[in-house]
């Protein structure tokens, strides 16, 4: 969970490096901010992919989650 929490924060930063962006009064304000998103966005990227791997894998289910065998839909 404190990976869930620590990408949540970085994706609120890459989320007002990315509003500097847009609203940046000069080109260079501009590019540090888009390197600054950047980061962030590798930061939370590479959160999302630690959670990931920390959860178990389901029996039976690839990763989007769905059921690879599922049950029947045979009304008897």
């Amino acid at each position: 969970m404190t990976t869930l929490i620590s990408a949540t924060y970085a994706l609120q930063r890459q989320k007002i490096a990315v509003e500097r962006t847009l609203y940046a009064r000069s080109a260079e304000e501009s590019q540090l901010a888009a390197r600054w998103a950047s980061a962030w966005h590798k930061l939370v990227q590479r959160k999302l992919d630690q959670d990931l791997a920390a959860r178990p894998v389901a029996a039976g289910a690839d990763f989007s989650g769905f059921l690879l065998n599922p049950p029947s839909r045979t009304l008897h």
